[in-house]
């Protein structure tokens, strides 16, 4: 938020700026109306006015049900069982939603993380690093994975 530039004087404009991050595009459609209604009545109030531009610069990643087991039984059958688990969703943005918006798939994450690496801190975290190995089990899991969707009869 950025209001003015001195202690003691009133600003004349302000600038608020935040994300919004939701798991489908319902939702999102909701907040964003509510949120310009909202605004415009705040401004009325104070008898100012408001600007909502609102960007939607992802799209939510929605797995579909089929290619998702299809990556799951790809990454038991090459890696084992105990290496595939269900995470539960999160409101990390992601590029992929634009592919998903467009084409049936699944986002699977790879682990990159290795405590005798010291590669276990979170993405954006100022010590993130990737333990390498982990890139060899994501060009195999990719490569297993299109193997196996390109062999279903259907696609």
């Amino acid at each position: 938020m950025e209001v003015g530039s001195r202690f003691n004087v009133i600003a004349e404009n302000a600038l608020l700026e935040g994300t919004i991050r939701t798991f489908n595009n319902d939702t999102r459609e909701k907040i964003e109306s509510s949120l310009s209604q909202y605004a415009a009545h705040l401004a009325h109030l104070y008898g100012g006015t408001v600007e909502v531009t609102y960007d939607r610069k992802t799209e939510p990643v929605v797995n579909e049900y089929k290619s998702a087991q299809l990556v799951q039984s790809v990454a038991e059958d090459a890696f084992g069982k105990d290496v595939v688990r269900e995470e539960p969703p999160t409101m990390g943005a992601e590029d992929f939603g634009f592919y998903m918006s467009k084409a049936s798939g699944a986002f699977a994450l790879i682990g990159s993380g290795n405590a005798e690496k010291d590669t276990c801190w979170a993405h954006h975290h100022g010590h993130f690093n990737v333990d390498e190995e982990s890139l060899k089990v994501g060009a195999e899991l990719y490569a297993q994975y299109a193997l196996a969707y390109l062999s279903q009869s259907e696609f």
